[in-house]
């Protein structure tokens, strides 16, 4: 999926960037939950080097799997993690109380959430979207 956004500052190669809502942004249901509200601002790594400046309108490739895969990793990970930790210490431990559970599951969900820090500390500019062209 590509998007148009607008350059408004540089920084060598990530640029930070305004997205303004897209036509898909006025039908969908959410309204703007998904962080689509107007104006949303955004780093996008600046691929073929091309000489930006503040102002300038881009085109911006946010690659399919790639945002199912940050869904993925941001939403459902952690949640994974807590449910099997949750379910591990019903299995570890004999009766265990609900809250111990409960914690453990907690500890998992932390868990996931760090895993998924340390990886896209990791991957930062492989991970952002990529600025394909300047239109003007």
């Amino acid at each position: 999926m590509t998007e148009t956004a607008a350059v408004i500052e540089v920084k060598d190669d990530v640029a930070i960037l305004a997205c303004p809502d897209s036509e898909s942004c006025s039908s969908c249901a959410a309204h703007g939950i998904c962080g689509g509200a107007k104006d949303r601002q955004f780093e996008a790594f600046n691929i073929n080097q091309i000489n930006l400046e503040k102002g300038d309108v881009v085109e911006v490739l946010l690659p399919t799997g790639k945002t199912i895969g940050a869904a993925f990793m941001v939403m459902l990970f952690p949640l994974i993690l807590f449910l099997l930790f949750f379910g591990a210490t019903g299995l570890i431990l004999e009766n265990p109380e609900e809250g111990v559970k409960v914690l453990s599951g907690v500890v998992g969900l932390a868990a996931g959430f760090g895993i998924n820090l340390l990886l896209n500390r990791k991957q930062k500019k492989k991970n952002l979207p990529q600025i394909i062209k300047k239109l003007y």
